[in-house]
């Protein structure tokens, strides 16, 4: 006759026995789970931040000079290659990007100056889909004038309209705010027009720096597509200018910070390193509440109580603690990244994908040292227990 399995949960009571050891097991477990949302959330913020400046851009196709990988490259190529983009048919608009980071701002509370961003282009041009900038664009006619993000980092001082300091050692007037954020590389932006860039960062020079530019946007007429556009553009400009879509303008930032900088495998091991703890922290976990309950399962190993059996006790307690653990990690990170997110700016969000991964992870690391420890009980004699 085939042995069934008692009513009684025997994985729930063996947790719940001890409410001090569930606590600091779910604690635990907890922080584990903390650790591999924030590595995540910092990893994600890297690589959402980088391209902020990178997706609101108001193009189709995007030209840059070819041995520019990232924004972060001061590579320019000549303002006259716009021109030999405009002539190229299914071509409607093709406009300059200008940004700079070396120069700095002074903070007109301390007197300090910090080197901040700065992009510029025409503005009578919508090159920029943040919102509600382009209603205010119209104020950066006025020479010496910029907009500043007001999600910049306060050691630039006061940001709003109104505020009159100094860029690169030349008198600038705020006239307007907008929402941005910082990323990892920028504690701040500022956007004027490319005649005031030009006058911020080569007085008297104003037609020399601006002969070079850094993107150019190029806009699609109608009836056109972004691949036989690219195509011709591609046979048009010289070999030393390269034509990307937006899309794969903002993965090759991307790629950047993941494959070329330490950054992205600094929080990738930091993933890894979270799992492990998790695994550890659950492993003694059980393996304490294996010994503490070894007469018990001798008990049922003499009655005929298959490894099965023991197995799906100890994998079922692993996944109660994944759950206990998961929900307080859970709760604390997303206090956390609301928190960082004030502070630093960046682009902390937990997304449900993100809570969904980060649960099969906590589950996978409490099956594992389930797995781990159920081996204790089934090479166990129940003879050797009782001795």
């Amino acid at each position: 006759m085939k042995l069934l399995r008692p009513r009684t949960p025997l994985a729930w009571r063996n947790l719940v026995h001890n409410p001090r050891r569930l606590l600091l097991a779910s604690g635990g477990i907890g922080f584990a789970v903390m650790l591999i949302f924030m590595q995540l959330g910092f990893e994600g913020a890297l690589f959402d931040s980088t391209v902020l400046v990178p997706r609101h851009l108001n193009a189709d196709l995007v030209m840059i000079d070819r041995a520019k990988f990232s924004m972060t490259v001061n590579n320019r190529f000549s303002r006259r290659m716009l021109s030999l983009a405009q002539s190229c048919a299914g071509v409607a608009e093709a406009h300059a990007l200008i940004y700079d980071d070396r120069f700095l701002w002074q903070n007109v509370t301390t007197g300090l100056s910090l080197p901040i961003r700065l992009i510029a282009y025409d503005p009578l041009v919508e090159a920029l889909t943040i919102p509600g900038i382009f209603a205010q664009q119209s104020k950066l006619l006025l020479p010496g004038t910029v907009l500043a993000d007001r999600r910049s980092k306060s050691e630039y001082g006061p940001l709003t309209t109104g505020t009159i300091s100094e860029y690169a050692n030349q008198r600038a007037e705020i006239v307007g705010n907008y929402s941005l954020g910082t990323d990892f590389t920028n504690d701040g932006d500022l956007i004027s027009s490319e005649l005031t860039f030009a006058r911020f960062t080569q007085p008297g020079r104003e037609t020399q720096a601006l002969e070079s530019i850094d993107l150019g946007l190029v806009r699609l007429a109608p009836g056109y597509t972004a691949a036989e556009v690219l195509d011709r553009l591609k046979r048009q400009l010289p070999e030393d200018i390269r034509v990307l879509t937006k899309d794969d303008f903002v993965t090759l930032e991307q790629d950047f910070w993941r494959h070329s900088t330490p950054i992205g495998y600094i929080f990738s091991f930091g993933v890894v390193l979270g799992v492990f703890v998790g695994i550890i922290i659950c492993y003694q976990v059980l393996f304490a509440d294996i010994s503490d309950h070894l007469p018990e399962f001798a008990t049922l190993k003499a009655m005929g109580y298959r490894g099965r059996y023991f197995t799906f006790v100890v994998l079922e307690e692993a996944l109660w603690l994944a759950m206990f653990g998961f929900l307080p990690g859970l709760a604390a990170s997303v206090l956390l990244y609301a928190l960082l997110a004030e502070i630093t700016s960046l682009a902390l969000e937990l997304s449900w994908e993100r809570a969904a991964g980060v649960f099969v992870l906590t589950v996978a690391m409490c099956v594992v040292s389930g797995i781990m420890t159920v081996r204790k009980v089934l090479s166990a004699d129940p003879a050797e227990l009782f001795a």
